[in-house]
């Protein structure tokens, strides 16, 4: 009887880590996941925002978004910023599409973002479906009011591609972990006494269930220190990329003839900008004309909460389950022992 609860156990313990592994792998996944793809969609369409810049300049000059001169040229400079991009596209709007440039546009899910998203003074517009992200920029007038969005269709699997070696090392620190764990739990469970078989079966429940949240705690952990550094770093490349995007708009400014007077006016330009990007607190210009990003550190805690609100609730539901496996252990072993003692009196009476 004592063998076989402690096979019993055995496979417990494995399925256990196993769907540990699962877990942890999964939201480490995703948790790199989201940040890179904002980061990635927010430093694409910092680079973009120049050419949006330049139809916006066309546009209060009286062109027409819809009969817009050389807008193919337009769309392959917008093309050329990041490699994900398979297709640049403007629709108008009222959700005429104008010009494309890649992709068939009958292929894509193109759409013209909800009004109350476009009135706010955000950067782009995010929608998706299975195989693509669609980033759309709104175009304004002279008035503020929005002409049109130029939409980029960015290829899910591409951006994805940038954490695989996160998610390699996350593995690879994952298998060790929970196989250092199982030959651990393996070992006690082996030496468990057995000579007590009223007792053994709620003692390697409580030794599974201890283990399991154990390596969870682990695993999540170690990994903890490894998932900051990525953020930290995907964060500082992106605000250093979105200064360069921005600092050749500066740069084609000040070859215009912009006196020095005036340079208070692009300092005000790169407030208006650093105000849409998050992942900045503040985009400066200095003595030598030239753009900085202060990344900032409530964006790179925000990655961080969630990445440790997910750590927390893996860990959570670990001790529920061994403090209910635990229960259903005692319970058993319990009724087990009334079941034999009611045996027993039966036995007395009967004789």
């Amino acid at each position: 009887m004592g063998k076989r609860i402690k096979s019993l156990s055995v496979l417990l313990l494995l399925l256990s880590l196993s769907a540990v592994a699962w877990v942890s792998l999964t939201m480490k996944e995703q948790s790199a996941n989201e940040l890179y793809e904002d980061v990635t969609f927010m430093r694409i369409a910092t680079e973009v925002r120049r050419y949006v810049s330049t139809i916006e300049y066309g546009v209060k000059n009286g062109r027409q978004l819809d009969n817009f001169y050389n807008m193919q040229d337009t769309l392959k400079g917008i093309q050329s910023c990041s490699s994900y991009m398979e297709g640049a596209y403007v629709i108008s709007a009222d959700g005429r599409l104008l010009y494309q440039r890649g992709l068939s546009a009958g292929n894509l899910r193109l759409s013209v973002p909800a009004m109350q998203n476009t009135m706010l003074r955000q950067l782009y517009d995010r929608t998706g479906d299975d195989l693509h992200d669609y980033l759309a920029l709104p175009v304004r007038n002279g008035a503020g009011q929005i002409e049109g969005h130029v939409v980029l269709c960015i290829a899910k699997g591409a951006v994805r591609n940038g954490v695989m070696e996160f998610d390699r090392q996350s593995l690879i620190q994952t298998v060790v972990i929970l196989l250092e764990v199982f030959g651990l739990g393996l070992f006690l469970i082996s030496r468990r006494k057995v000579n007590r078989q009223g007792h053994i079966a709620f003692g390697l429940v409580l030794l599974v269930s201890f283990f399991v949240t154990f390596a969870a705690a682990l695993d999540t952990g170690v990994v903890m220190v490894r998932f900051h550094q990525f953020t930290e770093d995907a964060v500082r490349q992106s605000a250093n990329k979105m200064a360069q995007a921005l600092q050749s708009e500066v740069d084609a400014v000040v070859a215009k003839g912009v006196s020095a007077e005036r340079i208070h006016d692009l300092n005000g330009w790169l407030a208006q900008n650093g105000s849409e990007l998050t992942v900045v607190t503040s985009l400066t210009l200095d003595r030598n004309r030239r753009v900085t990003a202060n990344p900032s550190e409530a964006y790179i805690n925000s990655f961080m909460n969630r990445f440790l609100f997910r750590t927390l609730l893996l860990i959570s539901v670990c001790v529920a389950a061994g403090v209910l496996a635990c229960v259903a252990a005692a319970w058993g072993e319990r009724w087990k022992r009334r079941s034999a003692r009611s045996d027993r009196l039966k036995g007395v009476t009967h004789a």
